[in-house]
């Protein structure tokens, strides 16, 4: 080897040296924008899902409220007014699933 051609091969080896740890840390910085961006997509759609179920459920109110159903009327004006039955200790079941009881 030519005594004039080591200097050369180490700065080389300096350079991609530099270059590899240079890319390692971009692709460390990638990885976590990716991680945080994961993580902000996780709460949407949790938030979203939250949001659809608030919707269901208001809707199946509101036609309750226009189908006149007594016990959609009952659950909100009681819900409105903080009323509850004596010995009631959870609130009544979902307004989702029309009563068959009911005469219109």
């Amino acid at each position: 080897m030519n005594l004039s051609r080591g200097p050369l091969l180490v700065i080389h080896v300096a350079f991609g040296t530099l270059l590899v740890l240079t890319l390692l840390f971009q692709l460390r910085h990638r990885e976590r924008k990716v991680a945080e961006v994961r993580l902000d997509t996780a709460q949407e759609v949790a938030e979203t899902r939250r949001q659809q179920q608030e919707i269901a459920e208001l809707e199946s109110r509101r036609d309750g409220l226009e189908r006149k159903d007594p016990y959609v009327v009952e659950l909100l004006v009681r819900e409105k007014l903080q009323y509850s039955r004596p010995g009631e200790n959870s609130p009544p079941p979902s307004v989702d699933k029309p009563r068959r009881d009911v005469i219109r």
